[in-house]
């Protein structure tokens, strides 16, 4: 089986508080980017897991496999091949979308009927969201609550900066404060937006934010360059996730290339791309 594992972007993010369980709870929105890793799921006689890039610590999709065994009472043996395109502690949700990726192909490969959203949220608080395989949602609590948005009509051009570092979640939820906060509003206006069917490149522009932001620059000063150097040629940029990724919102395909030409000059890794794919 062969499986598109498709980055995400938040196009804003709100922290509302800490859980009873250490987790924070969050309200944000998520869209699919035309960006994705290659995911391969075929029998085998043990459990193995070969990436095309080096991981720290366990593989999300080696846990993937023995989570659906476990809820499906198979022997966790498989084989999943991941060639990687989605960087790394990137903000994208790269791991969490192969983690999704390797339960969709597993349970076509051995026809079991499992609930892959909810064994999703036992790996990770993104991977709920691409378990959906909605192409834009609400996301809330943890993570484990996805309700689908209906997409625009048209994919929604984007640049994406792709910054040649990592940024580890942890790290970045370990630097914020609620003193931080600011996307509340910005969230549920958005939600709205897509409800009334009314997102535009302008309205996404007006409602994107990000509470991580902050904390996120305490952590990586390049965010504030980079932020600053774009808005110096008149783009702003946002933050997906906990970063370091950032993104630009185009009018169309031919302004993403202009801005992505722009910022490629000033220095910052950019590339054109699409949500809602």
């Amino acid at each position: 089986m062969r499986v598109a594992a498709k980055a995400k972007l938040n196009l804003a993010l709100a922290v509302v508080g800490k859980r009873d369980d250490g987790y924070h709870e969050l309200r944000s929105v998520f869209v699919t980017l035309d960006l994705a890793d290659d995911v391969r799921v075929a029998p085998h006689k043990r459990l193995e897991v070969r990436n095309t890039l080096p991981l720290d610590g366990e593989d999300l999709a080696a846990r993937a496999v023995t989570a659906l065994a476990r809820a499906t009472g198979r022997e966790p043996f498989a084989f999943v091949s991941i060639r990687k395109r989605i960087p790394l502690a990137a903000g994208m949700g790269g791991g969490s979308s192969d983690a999704a990726a390797t339960l969709h192909g597993l349970a076509q490969l051995w026809r079991v009927d499992a609930d892959l959203m909810r064994i999703g949220a036992e790996l990770g608080s993104d991977v709920p969201f691409f378990a959906s395989g909605a192409r834009a949602a609400f996301v809330s609590g943890r993570g484990e609550l996805v309700r689908a948005l209906a997409p625009p009509r048209d994919p929604i051009d984007v640049v994406v900066l792709r910054p040649p570092l990592r940024l580890p979640t942890a790290e970045v939820f370990g630097s914020f404060t609620m003193s931080d906060r600011v996307a509340a509003s910005r969230v549920e206006q958005l939600v709205s937006a897509f409800e009334q069917g009314r997102v535009t490149p302008d309205v996404i522009r007006t409602y994107a934010a990000n509470d991580l932001l902050a904390a996120a620059e305490r952590q990586c000063e390049a965010i504030t360059t980079w932020r600053t150097a774009a808005a110096a040629r008149g783009i702003p940029l946002f933050l997906t996730g906990s970063g370091p990724t950032l993104f630009a919102v185009a009018d169309d395909r031919g302004d993403a290339v202009r801005v992505g030409r722009i910022l490629t000059r000033a220095g910052m890794r950019a590339h054109p791309h699409k949500i809602c794919v």
